[in-house]
């Protein structure tokens, strides 16, 4: 092994230890500065540089020092839109979004700089182009493979080592602070083993003569979905609640095939014409996907409003919606399969632009959903009490909160009580909220007051209603209150939800008494108290309910 390799391997396994460590710390965080770190430098910054770690040498360098610095300068500005006005983080929204949208981008457009680092020129042909992306997916693929197996293997000692009473072993291999690391150096050393190894590019090739047969398969099903749609009507499909998400894998599945079959576009994909003019049926049935994605998602945002998820999906339609035009295009122009490189080109650069903008004021999926959200309230469009001031305050980062800020001051007596009651909520209480569904102390005491109370005219007393909200924690909006004589010579009454009905004493103090299960309608309830069949009886000092 020379020098520079030695270098090379020392520098690959130190980044490896570094990413997987940081990425360990920031799994088992829950709130805090550390949730702000740069996901996106930590993430990307290492994989690039062990795919392309074979360029070693200053143009490398340059290149992760300037992606470095546009990642960070991304992070930058995203930090800054998170951190709200009055100087606290808070609970920090998941960067989730952002690391998909970048890693798309950056993972796309490597290539194109792996061949400038290698060529000392802008001017190559795509065929290098997409031969070294396709290189970089294999890498990952084998490295994913690699990782499986290794963890097999791990799983089956930590077992191993449970039996014969060494339970600490697996715990420490097993923690995100060991086994993030860990991974990271296994997947790290199997993408450098795997450059130097020329077997990489023949099993490339294999796999993508295999998958593009797939493609005519492809345009069967996709042809049989859509002649099948208006006989099922629309309504079915987005009955499911996941119609975008389908569409959306419909259309990659459709991307990824076609560029495996048709590859640099040099030459068509099948020796048969038919299979050929079979193949390219799916590409035309790309722009109805887009509709039906779009469709759909204006379906959701015309109920509910934009949301960082709502947007991180329309991005995705947008792209994919690009790349189906412009290969429908190409072959309704008699332009497939030549234009290929052509149209991935131009759709690379314009989702690199959308990205950066994405992570710029002009584009912010941040400040795009609080300023529709709001509009939607001073609209009308949305009422005050459906107003969600949480997902303001803790989600939306200085946006949000300067909406709501704005919302305390213009805003009706309504609205400013909902605003006084979302900054009364604790991080704590609103992280409980989001990862178990316990509502917040206020968000329960709303829900106790608005309750709906049987018979007609009765009503829970204040010191009532503060027992209820403060100890009924898994309450949903539909609770209804019964007041009726459960318990023998006791004063009861039963809180009812969809499925189960509590009862509580109220004398001489509140406590749960029994319980009910079954179907009901918080919204018309109908209680009426009968004798039961049998007593309750007392064997050896134990209660034993006795049903008939």
């Amino acid at each position: 092994m020379n020098s520079i390799d030695k270098k090379r391997y020392i520098w690959v396994i130190i980044s490896a230890l570094v990413q997987g460590l940081l990425l360990g710390i920031y799994t088992v965080v829950k709130s805090g500065p550390l949730l702000c770190m740069p996901l996106t430098v930590i993430f990307l910054v290492p994989f690039v540089f062990w795919l392309s770690q074979e360029h070693w040498g200053r143009r490398l360098v340059n290149f992760l020092t300037g992606l470095t610095v546009l990642l960070l300068a991304f992070w930058g500005y995203r930090l800054w839109s998170l951190y709200s006005p009055n100087g606290s983080f808070y609970v920090v929204p998941s960067q989730r979004s952002d690391l998909i949208r970048v890693s798309i981008a950056v993972f796309l457009m490597i290539p194109f700089f792996q061949c400038r680092i290698a060529s000392w020129s802008w001017k190559f042909p795509y065929s290098e182009i997409f031969f070294q992306l396709c290189r970089n997916l294999f890498l990952l693929f084998q490295a994913s493979i690699v990782i499986a197996v290794f963890w097999g293997l791990l799983i089956t000692a930590g077992l191993l080592f449970d039996i014969v009473g060494l339970d600490k072993v697996p715990y420490l291999i097993f923690n995100p602070i060991t086994a993030v690391p860990l991974s990271s150096l296994i997947i790290a050393i199997s993408i450098s083993v795997a450059i130097k190894h020329p077997g990489i590019d023949s099993l490339g090739r294999w796999m993508l003569s295999v998958l593009a047969w797939l493609l005519p398969f492809f345009s069967v099903l996709s042809v049989i979905f859509l002649l099948c749609l208006p006989i099922s009507g629309l309504q079915k499909l987005y009955s499911t609640g996941q119609a975008s998400t389908l569409i959306l894998l419909l259309q990659f599945g459709t991307i990824i095939l076609a560029n495996a079959a048709y590859l640099d576009g040099s030459k068509p994909a099948f020796t048969s014409t038919r299979i050929n003019a079979l193949a390219t049926v799916s590409l035309l049935c790309l722009p109805v996907y887009t509709a039906l994605s779009v469709y759909s998602i204006s379906l959701r945002i015309s109920q509910y409003g934009l949301t960082t998820d709502r947007i991180q999906a329309i991005f995705l339609a947008v792209i994919t919606g690009l790349w189906g035009f412009g290969y429908a295009g190409a072959v309704v122009f008699r332009k497939w399969p030549k234009s290929i490189g052509k149209v991935n080109i131009v759709c690379v650069a314009v989702m690199g632009v959308i990205v950066a903008l994405m992570n710029s004021p002009i584009l912010d999926p941040y400040r795009l959903a609080s300023t529709n959200q709001a509009e939607r309230l001073y609209t009308g469009k949305i009422s005050p009490a459906e107003f969600d001031y949480l997902y303001m305050r803790f989600n939306l980062g200085r946006y949000g909160n300067q909406v709501l800020s704005g919302l305390a001051v213009n805003g009706s007596e309504e609205v400013r009580a909902g605003v006084q009651s979302a900054m009364s909520v604790s991080p704590q209480e609103y992280i409980t909220y989001t990862t178990k569904g316990i509502p917040p102390l206020d968000m329960r005491r709303k829900i106790v007051r608005s309750a709906k109370v049987y018979p007609s005219g009765a009503e829970l007393t204040p010191e009532q209603q503060e027992y209820f909200a403060s100890h009924w924690v898994n309450m949903t909006d539909d609770i209804a209150f019964v007041f009726a004589e459960a318990v023998r010579d006791t004063p009861a009454v039963i809180l009812f939800t969809h499925d189960s009905g509590t009862i509580y004493t109220l004398s001489p103090d509140i406590r749960p008494a029994g319980a009910v299960v079954g179907e009901f309608s918080p919204e018309s309830l109908d209680v009426d108290v009968t004798a039961p069949v049998f007593m309750d009886l007392l064997i050896d000092g134990k209660r034993y309910h006795v049903s008939g």
